[in-house]
């Protein structure tokens, strides 16, 4: 919800006033402050934030029309519509910017959609178009109200101007999806819920919608297939409310930042994960797990720049941790930035001088890289004598194979194999050595 009505943050001038404030940058900063708040789901924080403004501010109406429209976002949050709609219709009350008003009507039209007042949703929704035409979410619910009014021709045109102004809007597609099955085009309705699939792959009410279509299309393995794709998903949306709900009652507790982002990820939601880690970021800034989990889902993400930027704010707050520096000097290989990756892994080395996998990654990259060569050799003989595995022995035999010595590099690779026989790689580089011993013979 409140990703839809921020956008109107604005920079209002400041009234002079004696002992707060008599920049426009002090209080846009602490409007800002508040929207951070909102944005990390700190809803006591944002709320005092607003509170305070509409308070110390009720000689400026533009102001104040502002901040109550914020407290009503916040309360909408908190699913107190009751406060909500007195905080909204609060802010339509003073003199404000048409886009705030303009909110404040969406969100009214919002709340008392949910709340089945239909006439009254349409009331604002439409005074919101009348502000805010070129809003996209607008037309969206009042498609949504029109549909609970039977009005379908209605719906589809807003629906359709919704997807107009934002195609990317999964909600105008199911909207789209909900009048056409309502209208008996049953083909044309999956087509929709498909599209709405296509841009929120966990919309769980357009799998169940599916179902019932295909069940009515005579398809009753598409439909079981699509109720049970629903079923998944249900649980999913249920167990995200319940993280949601013990977030609300326990900021404190950061853990429930990580299994909620654990959740995400098991169900592939790697943008919700991202999500969620960041918000733990903001309110819980020294908590070590949130920026390596970040970087995790960075990498499998393969945004290599962001996962880097986690993993240096871990290595910030546990300088001492060699596993941090490991997973560090991958990200900058993975860059292709290899002197910091050599000095990660050395920190490593430092930092705990048995974790084998520091010396067997430093001695790879100097081989890689032409250079060191004896380094790399010793680096590499190194970790094999704290954990002689096949991945350390085919390093160790390609420092040697890198370094011409063939003999020390067959029989390290015939170590590889014979620990892990059916791995391609060791058998690919066999043949290099063979084929450069040949060579040199």
């Amino acid at each position: 919800m409140k990703t839809l009505i921020t956008f109107f943050v604005l920079l209002i001038s400041c009234v002079p006033m004696q002992g707060w404030c008599n920049t426009e940058q002090e209080l846009n900063s602490r409007i800002e402050r508040g929207v951070r708040y909102l944005d990390a789901e700190q809803y006591d924080l944002a709320l005092a934030e607003f509170q305070t403004i509409r308070k110390e501010f009720t000689i400026s109406e533009s102001i104040g029309s502002l901040a109550e429209c914020y407290i009503g976002i916040i309360y909408q949050e908190l699913n107190s519509l009751s406060e909500a709609i007195t905080a909204y219709q609060g802010a339509l009350t003073l003199k404000a910017p048409q886009d705030v008003h303009g909110t404040a009507h969406l969100h009214l039209g919002i709340v008392y959609k949910t709340q089945g007042k239909l006439t009254h949703a349409e009331n604002h929704l439409k005074q919101a178009f009348a502000l805010l035409p070129e809003t996209s979410e607008v037309h969206i619910h009042l498609g949504d109200v029109y549909i609970q009014q039977h009005r379908l021709n209605a719906a589809e045109d807003a629906y359709r101007e919704g997807i107009r102004l934002n195609p990317d809007h999964t909600e105008s597609y199911y909207g789209l999806g909900r009048v056409s099955e309502l209208q008996n085009r049953l083909q044309q309705a999956m087509e929709y819920y498909d599209a709405a699939l296509v841009r929120n792959q966990y919309l769980s009410q357009a799998h169940y919608r599916r179902a019932l279509t295909y069940r009515r299309l005579g398809n009753s393995e598409q439909a079981a297939a699509a109720m049970a794709q629903f079923q998944h998903l249900k649980t999913y949306e249920d167990t995200v409310h319940q993280f949601r709900e013990a977030l609300y009652t326990n900021p404190n507790l950061p853990m429930l930042y990580i299994k909620l982002g654990e959740l995400h990820e098991a169900y592939g939601n790697l943008t919700a994960a991202v999500r969620i880690y960041e918000t733990a970021t903001q309110v819980h800034p020294s908590f070590l797990p949130v920026y390596t989990h970040l970087g995790e889902v960075f990498i499998k993400q393969r945004a290599f720049e962001k996962a880097a930027l986690a993993y240096q704010k871990s290595t910030e707050i546990e300088p001492n941790d060699s596993q941090t520096w490991l997973k560090l000097g991958v990200i900058y290989i993975n860059q292709q930035r290899f002197d910091p990756a050599i000095a990660a892994f050395k920190r490593a080395i430092v930092v705990d001088s048995t974790a084998a996998e520091a010396y067997n990654n430093l001695a790879r990259l100097y081989a890689g890289l032409g250079k060191e060569m004896q380094q790399a050799i010793d680096l590499a003989k190194h970790a094999v004598s704290l954990a002689p595995t096949a991945r350390h022995y085919d390093t160790l035999a390609y420092t040697y194979y890198r370094n011409a010595q063939y003999a020390e590099a067959l029989e390290a690779i015939h170590q590889a194999i014979a620990l892990a026989p059916n791995t391609d790689g060791y058998s690919k580089l066999l043949s290099k050595i063979q084929a450069a011993q040949k060579e040199n013979r």
